[in-house]
């Protein structure tokens, strides 16, 4: 039984990754990706750090709690970072191309004096 629920995880952890591989083809997407994941779980790693150098147990308490907010069935973690990241993209795509017709505007103005 154990071996069987193995393997379905293994297969469902590979045909999650091949999927995210998929949605991320442009390097820079995967690399925001990356680092929303690290800033959504930064209260978990960085509570845990903070109690490994400063012993303090409030940090403890408070990493495990949003580890189990974040690790829960409830929250859906990953389509909530994908949604970020695709908005971030987005913006970032508007933003190149709020510039790139600002620079055709400079270019003909100078054309024209």
């Amino acid at each position: 039984m154990k071996d069987k629920t193995k393997k379905t995880i293994k297969e469902k952890v590979i045909n999650f990754l091949s999927w995210l591989k998929e949605e991320c083809k442009d390097w820079r997407t995967f690399v925001i990706l990356i680092c929303v994941i690290i800033v959504m779980y930064f209260p978990v790693w960085g509570g845990y750090l903070m109690y490994f150098i400063f012993k303090w147990n409030w940090s403890l308490v408070m990493a495990n709690i949003m580890l189990a907010f974040w690790a829960g069935p409830i929250t859906p973690f990953f389509p909530i970072a994908i949604a970020i990241t695709l908005a971030i993209k987005r913006i970032i795509r508007i933003y190149k191309k709020r510039k790139l017709l600002k620079n055709i505007k400079m270019k003909s103005r100078r054309k024209n004096k």
